[in-house]
């Protein structure tokens, strides 16, 4: 993600005229003591934690395999000349589906295990075997974990600054508007994108055989079960945008017009539909916030800690930091692509009238 310093100054602009309800001492105090309590509690269960940890993949691969083996089935006949409405439909459940898993996939591999060291924490010789392994395993989707990990912890150590590695606290909508072209997920139409680095690296090049390789054999399985129109409507259109897309929604509204600071510079879905779908599952990133005041917590205790933390809010905190249901992210994202719009319009109006 390259980073824009004309972003970061209409993101100062933003947030010096701005009214915004920060939290106080006493919040900050109260929820870094239950963070700690829950951290404690993590490192002293950790073969529960590993458990966790596994049975998170056993999910994500085993639902994979049955969506791709045995949902279409519900609408098609294996060898039979099915219709066109039936093909489509079969496609756009289990091509949807498909990618949503591989991006859940991406995001716990990524960001849990790569950046943050807490999906096995390697602790001796079989532990780091398996962080070694699910740090990689989010190559099955394209995506470079070297890449991404270093430029998260750079968000979290230098957030909000020209040394943040994902600063997001003001996105144009042009440049975020360019992910959403089709195989923006490969091409480099807008460089708003993490999971990987732009143009061709040994990085990319490395995540070739794994992607090719586990969507190779689902793709050859559907070809000769379903036929050619369910495999390149599934494979070739669905899965490498449904995820994505899903995955720049996230990025577009976890910080953007917040302020330029840790604790208060983040927003936290929940574990809702929406949290569940934009941040990839339970083990994702539905609660951004949280994690960002206390990193070192695994996903689960992320969850654990948003429901304790929604009760020390007063009314207008809730408004800031978290969503309404059902219709609050669409409201959201409304909001971001509109004031981000409107305020660059805005500062760059006056710059303008400035020089006259």
């Amino acid at each position: 993600m390259k980073f824009h310093y004309d972003e970061l100054a209409l993101a100062q602009q933003y947030e010096g005229a701005s009214q915004f309800e920060t939290l106080t001492e006493d919040q900050t105090r109260r929820i870094m003591e239950r963070g700690r309590a829950l951290y404690h509690w993590f490192k002293d269960h950790l073969a529960l934690h590993y458990a966790i940890s596994a049975a998170v993949l056993v999910v994500l691969f085993g639902s994979d395999y049955l969506i791709q083996t045995r949902l279409p089935a519900w609408w098609l006949t294996p060898g039979a000349a099915n219709t066109t409405t039936a093909i489509v439909i079969a496609a756009l459940v289990a091509g949807s589906l498909h990618s949503w898993l591989l991006y859940s996939l991406a995001v716990f591999s990524m960001h849990e295990g790569a950046a943050h060291k807490l999906v096995f924490p390697p602790q001796g010789p079989i532990s780091r075997v398996m962080h070694a392994l699910s740090t990689q395993l989010c190559r099955i989707s394209a995506s470079e974990p070297n890449y991404y990990s270093s430029h998260h912890m750079a968000h979290h150590a230098k957030f909000g600054t020209d040394g943040d590695g994902e600063f997001l606290n003001f996105v144009r909508t042009k440049r975020y508007g360019l992910t959403f072209i089709p195989y923006a997920v490969e091409f480099d139409y807008s460089d708003f994108i993490i999971h990987r680095p732009l143009g061709i690296t040994p990085g990319r090049l490395a995540s070739a055989p794994w992607a090719i390789g586990y969507n190779g054999v689902y793709a050859w399985f559907a070809w000769t079960h379903f036929g050619w129109l369910y495999t390149v409507l599934t494979y070739v259109v669905l899965m490498p945008h449904v995820g994505f897309f899903l995955d720049r929604v996230r990025q577009f509204t976890e910080h953007n017009l917040m302020p330029l600071e840790n604790h208060n510079g983040s927003r936290s879905w929940g574990l809702g539909f929406w949290g569940l779908l934009v941040g990839g599952g339970p083990w994702g990133s539905p609660c951004h916030w949280e994690h960002h005041l206390v990193p070192s917590l695994p996903w689960y205790q992320q969850a654990i800690l948003h429901r304790d933390l929604v009760t020390m809010l007063t009314p207008a905190q809730r408004e800031q930091f978290l969503i309404a249901p059902v219709v609050g992210f669409p409201r959201l994202w409304w909001r971001l692509m509109r004031e981000t719009r409107q305020f660059a319009a805005r500062a760059r109006a006056a710059g303008d009238a400035s020089r006259l």
